[in-house]
């Protein structure tokens, strides 16, 4: 039997390429990592997949995996957060639960968000901890929650209880071109530009998808700034017919946007002209120390991240490089979840994921009521770790 720590992972659903499939599926089979296929350091216990079957409601139609795969592997199903928790008995006997929330038939809110269960999950997750008398960690996919009310009740519930708590996107641990590019460690930054490409399909909606990588992956920069990360104070966003004169406005001239459009691997000599045709949303984000940073949703087919970085004396462009279709840099994400669980501590604060979280929501906010936001309550502060093992940020891309 093996002696790994084991986990109870919680679906949404389970078809191939999704987030449960290249996370939970890294762990059930093992990865390559270090040049050398490995198996995973901890164990899946047990399953809770809250929706089955085929889902028209994705841009195409997808096709559960989940049951069948499982099954090949003995790990048990179970109908319920807190019977995966227990493995159908009493207590919390595992060592970790994952939260993979990503994908499904779940409504949208009124700020076009997708209204995934995470919290809801989270929530029964905990209650099954505080009755069994045991609390273990936490690994949240992507942001916390659509609601930024919600994700600072998860984090200070996680808190109150010494629950470790991890989250976020799998793009700031990718490899990244050129290698090993990052912001300097506690050198001053004063603004930013992070640019990606999402394609629009019917039935997808790509400004929470995609916009959301982008600041995980602005945020992970930035938040190395010197002085450490001190929130945002405001956000505006537009899109369709004002993205335009916008785009103009913010960007017209700028090296900067140049750089992270060329990292894209954008051959124009317009940006500007260019991201005025076929933008999707403009995000304008200043945060409280003064520092600025643009964020450019593409409409193309294709998926991409760029982003460019100056301070007073040097700038910094990369792009990570996203292993597709295999999706190889989720086995880094798949590296900091098993440290997560083998550690208890988390490798990096769930605080950044919580601003933004926050600044997602306060962006689609902001388009919607056609307003600058005011953000208050993310005044969050936080020093990020200089270095965090176990990325492909230093490493060759395969």
């Amino acid at each position: 039997m093996s002696n790994r720590p084991r986990v109870a992972v919680l679906c949404t659903v389970y078809f191939k390429g999704s987030h449960a499939d290249v996370i939970l599926g890294r762990l059930l089979d093992g990865y390559r990592f270090g040049g050398v296929h490995q198996d995973a350091r901890i164990e899946v216990a047990s399953v809770y997949l809250e929706q089955l079957g085929s889902h028209d409601f994705e841009p195409v139609s997808r096709v559960d995996i989940g049951t069948e795969t499982l099954r090949a592997h003995g790990v048990p199903m179970f109908g319920s957060v807190g019977e995966a928790i227990s493995l159908g008995g009493s207590g919390v006997n595992v060592d970790g639960v994952l939260i993979i929330g990503e994908h499904g038939d779940y409504g949208w809110g009124e700020f076009e968000q997708k209204l995934y269960p995470r919290r809801r999950m989270f929530d029964a997750s905990v209650a099954a901890m505080v009755a069994g008398g045991r609390t273990v960690p936490i690994f949240v996919d992507k942001h916390l929650a659509w609601s930024f009310t919600d994700a600072a009740s998860m984090v200070a519930d996680a808190e109150r209880l010494g629950i470790p708590l991890l989250a976020g996107s799998s793009l700031p641990l990718a490899w990244r071109t050129p290698t090993g590019a990052n912001w300097p460690y506690d050198a001053p930054v004063s603004e930013a530009v992070v640019a990606g490409i999402a394609a629009t399909e019917p039935g997808c909606r790509p400004t929470e998808m995609s916009g959301f990588h982008l600041l995980e992956l602005a945020q992970a920069l930035l938040e190395r700034r010197s002085g450490g990360e001190t929130g945002v104070a405001t956000v505006t966003a537009v899109t369709g017919a004002a993205v335009a004169p916008e785009i103009v406005l913010q960007l017209g001239g700028s090296d900067l946007f140049a750089a992270a459009v060329g990292a894209l691997g954008i051959d124009t000599d317009d940006p500007v002209g260019f991201a005025r045709s076929c933008a999707n949303d403009l995000f304008l984000i200043e945060y409280l120390d003064g520092t600025s940073l643009k964020v450019v949703n593409f409409d193309l087919h294709a998926y991409r991240a760029a982003i460019a970085v100056r301070g007073p004396d040097r700038t910094v462009v990369t792009a990570p490089w996203l292993d597709e279709p295999d999706h190889g840099h989720f086995t880094f994400l798949v590296r900091q979840i098993e440290s997560l669980v083998l550690t208890g501590i988390s490798p990096y604060p769930v605080t950044r994921t919580l601003l933004t979280s926050g600044t997602m929501e306060a962006a689609l906010r902001s388009r919607h009521e056609k307003r600058l936001v005011q953000t208050p309550h993310l005044s969050l502060r936080y020093t990020a770790p200089q270095a965090i093992p176990d990325t492909g940020i230093d490493e060759d891309r395969p």
